[in-house]
């Protein structure tokens, strides 16, 4: 190990380079690289038949209302995060996910949200989430 790395700081850096591009031209001989070149992903094993093997009673029976518990009503956002904001639009179901660490910063990006009437807001903050929705009555409530 030491003898070459000996060897590496005597030989001038123009033949280091040369060496690199060879290295480099022989990653393409590689069959990962040749997959990747030619579009076509890597299969990787995976041992679902073991899962599905598995009898019933090894599984231990979630309620619905323990899932929501832990699932929903158990979020947690990082102590640098004030709030978290998720605009849905409702024509196309496309969210847009806002991340403020500044208070004022999230103030301000609601009173642009709820400027526009086909979003539907949900934001997260360290104590509660809300939802809020232009309702589709004729005197525009929020």
């Amino acid at each position: 190990m030491l003898n070459r790395f000996t060897s590496w700081l005597v030989t001038p850096w123009t033949q280091h380079i040369t060496r690199w591009n060879y290295q480099k031209t022989d990653i393409a001989n590689l069959s990962t690289y040749d997959s990747v070149k030619n579009g076509k992903k890597k299969y990787f094993r995976n041992n679902w038949s073991k899962w599905k093997a598995v009898p019933d009673e090894f599984f231990q029976p979630i309620d619905f209302d323990e899932i929501m518990e832990w699932k929903v009503a158990g979020w947690e956002l990082p102590m640098d995060v004030v709030c978290l904001i998720r605009a849905t639009n409702k024509d196309t179901k496309k969210v847009k996910e806002f991340v403020y660490k500044q208070r004022k910063a999230a103030d301000n990006r609601i009173k642009q949200l709820t400027q526009d009437e086909n979003l539907e807001l949900c934001i997260t903050t360290h104590d509660a989430q809300h939802h809020l929705s232009f309702q589709d009555n004729d005197e525009g409530d929020v």
